[in-house]
């Protein structure tokens, strides 16, 4: 009797292992599949990480049974294993050294920056003037030769509390800004980017129009230093577009108290935006092929590694976090849902260099100045 209830009890482990293990292989090379037609490959890049941990616990349960099943997992961990390289850095002890910037060496900066608003509105709230004040400092900490900024908000009407005026006090002489009036207020938002090397040129680049759009145009430009040449384009992938009711629904699974309906509400939301990741990084990646100079990629995805978006927007190009980076590198944190701050693994902030480019430092910074960190290494042309 105990050798029948081993048999079946192992029987259905193994069934669940290979349930598992057709997921942890769908997350793995969901980067492949096009969210246009595969909507839900978008899911499976935010799940990777969970599969891959039942793996271990599965290889582990048949190490201890002494199984031939444990090949299972083994195999199918050894084939995802490219997946999971995307999301750990190894370089632990490599610090960033703000003093530490060689000679010839360019320190670049990526940071989306919420409009200027602080992180706990609730709990705390700053006045604008001292919370930018903060960012600022953190810039000047860092002092980078070039900045692309997500959600950037010029205030012409301000005069020198402006953050264009700041920065260019600063030391930023040349810059490209993508912004658009927020209802009628003489408030820009946008993309930006600031630099105190010449810019020779440069452009804006808008995504095709639709419904539920509330992506950033796209800005490029040609940076010199000394005889080089290289153009940076900082981008930004469509939001979710959360608002209180979505984070709600999030943090009521965590209590088991979402409706089926609103549950579906945040699924059809997501879907629709991972759609249009998939449209939008097939749009850069095209703009940056037809780059007449080494391109660099800096901005803010909405998508984490081994997602379509990562994959199709890096293309053949350096993960700089991957390069000089360590641990999870997680880059969001929600200031909404408390579901979403306990996922450690939503690196969504990349800055992606060609071949031509090595990173030499990186680090992320900032925490809770906004609701993304910064990105900042030092990088060197070939």
């Amino acid at each position: 009797m105990l050798t029948f209830l081993r048999w079946f009890s192992t029987g259905i482990m193994f069934i669940i292992n290979v349930l598992f293990a057709l997921l942890f292989l769908a997350c793995s090379f969901a980067s492949h599949l096009h969210p246009k037609d595969w909507w839900f490959t978008g899911f499976l890049g935010l799940f990777y990480p969970v599969f891959f941990v039942v793996m271990l616990l599965f290889l582990l349960f048949w190490l201890l049974l002494k199984s031939k099943k444990i090949f299972l997992p083994l195999l199918v961990l050894v084939a995802g294993a490219g997946n999971f390289l995307l999301h750990m850095g190894y370089h632990f002890g490599s610090n960033f050294e703000v003093e530490k910037k060689a000679t010839g060496s360019i320190r670049i900066m990526s940071w989306n920056l919420r409009h200027f608003i602080p992180f706990d509105e609730t709990g705390f709230k700053p006045s604008r003037q001292e919370h930018e004040r903060k960012i600022f400092d953190e810039i000047e900490k860092n002092h980078p030769d070039l900045i692309c900024f997500q959600e950037f908000l010029s205030m012409p009407k301000a005069g020198e509390a402006d953050p264009m005026q700041i920065l260019q006090k600063m030391g930023y002489r040349y810059h490209r800004f993508a912004g658009q009036d927020l209802f009628r207020t003489q408030q820009y938002s946008g993309i930006a980017i600031f630099s105190k090397l010449p810019l020779i040129g440069g452009g804006v680049l808008p995504y095709s129009p639709n419904e539920e759009g509330n992506a950033e145009n796209t800005v490029y430009a040609d940076v010199v230093s000394h005889k080089d040449t290289f153009r940076v384009y900082s981008i930004h992938l469509q939001s979710f577009g959360f608002g209180n009711r979505e984070y709600k629904a999030l943090d009521d699974v965590r209590s088991e108290g979402s409706s089926v309906l609103e549950s579906r509400h945040v699924i059809r939301k997501m879907r629709n935006t991972f759609y249009w990741h998939g449209l939008q990084a097939d749009f850069i990646a095209a703009e940056v092929g037809r780059s007449p100079y080494p391109a660099m990629v800096m901005g803010d995805l909405n998508d984490v590694p081994g997602s379509y978006a990562y994959t199709v927007v890096r293309g053949d190009r350096k993960d700089a976090f991957l390069e000089r980076g360590a641990g999870l590198g997680a880059t969001f944190t929600s200031s909404s849902s408390m579901v979403l701050q306990m996922i450690p693994t939503l690196r969504i902030d990349n800055i992606f260099l060609p071949a031509q480019m090595t990173a030499e430092q990186f680090a992320t910074g900032g925490k809770r100045l906004s609701d993304h960190s910064y990105l900042v290494a030092d990088i060197r042309l070939k």
